[in-house]
């Protein structure tokens, strides 16, 4: 069941969060306006196998995305002590944002599914704020050639 957003569309204004990260330092999407496109990345839970593989390969690529003029922003919905912990398990290259009521996934329209499968999702956000690229899902297994589908869309916004 795929729901489009109000919020959230291609070609929309993304709408803005601020969110304390894993390095304890806050984090805004709307810091990156101007500067850099950004790719974000809603963790399903902590024990999500296929989205831990793919934060772990935004991780491997994370050098390729800033030559391509993009940064990462990843958001889990836990606690800031969860957060760090599992940014410290994987060893990222950069900070996770902890979302505890996850109140930024509600504004993406990422519920869970039927109360009980939380809803992930993939974006890229232009320099100019405006979503350019959107996959919501709730079957984790579609992450696993995420990564490099990611890399070929924001490199193609050169």
């Amino acid at each position: 069941m795929a729901l489009e957003s109000l919020e959230a569309k291609i070609g929309s204004l993304a709408p803005d969060f601020r969110l304390q990260a894993s390095n304890g330092k806050i984090v805004a999407l709307s810091d990156f306006r101007g500067k850099s496109n950004v790719i974000v990345f809603f963790i399903r839970e902590t024990t999500c196998g296929q989205c831990r593989t793919h934060v772990a390969q935004l991780g491997k690529m994370y050098d390729q995305f800033r030559e391509s003029g993009a940064e990462i922003i990843v958001i889990l919905g836990n606690n800031i002590e969860a957060t760090k912990e599992y940014a410290a398990e994987l060893n990222l290259p950069f900070p996770i944002l902890s979302d505890p009521n996850r109140e930024v996934y509600h504004l993406y329209e990422l519920e869970k599914y039927f109360l009980l499968f939380q809803r992930t999702a993939s974006l890229v956000i232009d320099k100019d704020g405006l979503v350019r690229y959107l996959k919501r899902t709730t079957v984790p297994n579609v992450w696993m050639q995420e990564s490099r589908e990611l890399f070929g869309f924001v490199d193609s916004l050169n």
